[in-house]
């Protein structure tokens, strides 16, 4: 009884101290460190901090915060553990296992940094492979996560076989993450399990300086809400899994002066996405190239390489798969276009641009008026018989 006062005792003092480092920086949603400590005195959540809080797992800088982290997730499954605000470095990955979550203070008050000589392909994980391999419905909320360019990924969720405990659905969610200085995509989703994270959800996330996607979506039936995506090189988002669906979400300064990428792809059959805006991107606002899409209520501004023999990566939307639903707005302002990208008249071309030989379109288009330099041509292209296409401007 006197050892569990003391430690009672311990997890007060410790909630005083990191509840007053919290005030020098606001929070951004999750819980405190002090309603933290408190479910940490019931035992219902572990809580990691520095050396000399008092948490319950405390981080010993020569092993790396996963250690604490990992430790305190362990292998059981209904298992949860809060960060508390402070900047930790990563030597390997965090694991999360089976229904385990990952709980920051905020994305930009606790933050999780890749180490020199980090060794993983992403800052958080979940078992890729052997007996838990099947581990689903993870959850990661209010952290951030910097690769100091020396990590591919923030997030790299797979699933390779089927769920072990849930079924058939693995359906992680990522809530206001923030994802930074990756060599490769953000956030990736995928694996060789049918369908991969299947019916994923992404909410409020923000992804900057990606060296790929922002987003790389290789599972389906996702749900992905407000998000951001600003200067990845690869592109922003990329959704290669079937039926997902997203709205609400923008990318912009996406791509490099060596190579065009586009804001938006859609990759797979039977997605929908509504009210997305794309933003002086070097590349394409849209790119349409798989049947059965529709897009609603999306803007395309100023997007585009926009040097002469670019229309085809310096359009609105480019559409390469019949049928196909579109409408929304495709612009150019003048002076707009990523110019700390490409110096030289970056832009949009054309309003549309439509490869060859895609029909059974319906697509509405409305342009600016004016339509500056290096706006060309309303459609680049032609369709079949089966479709009905307007773009006015």
């Amino acid at each position: 009884m006197q050892e569990k006062r003391s430690q009672r005792r311990q997890l007060f003092r410790a909630a005083a101290v990191t509840a007053g480092a919290a005030v020098a920086a606001p929070m951004l949603g999750g819980v405190t460190p002090a309603q933290a400590a408190a479910l940490a005195t019931t035992g219902a959540i572990p809580w990691v901090g520095p050396a000399g809080s008092g948490a319950t797992f405390e981080v010993d800088e020569t092993l790396g915060a996963q250690a604490a982290i990992n430790a305190a997730l362990g292998t059981s499954s209904r298992r949860a553990v809060y960060v508390a605000p402070g900047s930790y470095a990563l030597k390997a990955p965090v694991v999360l296992g089976d229904k385990q979550a990952l709980i920051g203070a905020g994305p930009l008050v606790t933050l999780l940094t890749a180490a020199a000589g980090f060794n993983g392909a992403a800052l958080v994980v979940n078992p890729w492979s052997g007996t838990h391999a099947g581990a689903s419905r993870q959850c990661v909320t209010d952290i951030g996560l910097d690769g100091v360019n020396r990590v591919a990924n923030g997030v790299n969720f797979q699933m390779n076989a089927e769920p072990a405990s849930y079924g058939p659905d693995p359906a992680p969610w990522l809530t206001r993450v923030f994802v930074t200085r990756t060599t490769g995509d953000g956030f990736f989703l995928g694996g060789t399990y049918a369908g991969g994270q299947r019916e994923f959800k992404i909410t409020d996330c923000r992804v900057e300086k990606a060296g790929g996607w922002a987003y790389n979506f290789q599972a389906s039936d996702g749900f992905v809400s407000g998000c951001s995506a600003q200067g990845c090189a690869g592109g922003g988002y990329l959704l290669g899994g079937g039926n997902i669906k997203m709205w609400g979400s923008k990318a912009y300064g996406i791509g490099t002066a060596a190579a065009s990428a586009p804001a938006f792809r859609i990759d797979s059959a039977r997605a929908t996405v509504v009210g997305c805006e794309a933003q002086d991107t070097i590349g394409n606002g849209f790119e349409i190239r798989a049947a059965n899409a529709t897009l609603s209520g999306c803007t395309a501004d100023s997007t585009g390489r926009g040097s002469t023999g670019t229309d085809s990566e310096s359009a609105g939307f480019y559409v390469a798969a019949s049928a196909v639903s579109l409408e929304g707005g495709a612009f150019q302002r003048s002076n707009g276009g990523a110019k700390w990208i490409v110096s030289t008249d970056p832009g949009m071309r054309c309003a549309l641009y439509l490869a060859a030989g895609v029909d059974f379109l319906s697509v509405r288009l409305v342009t600016g008026a004016g339509r500056p330099t290096p706006f060309q041509r309303l459609i680049t292209g032609t369709v079949g018989a089966g479709s009905s296409v307007s773009v006015l401007g």
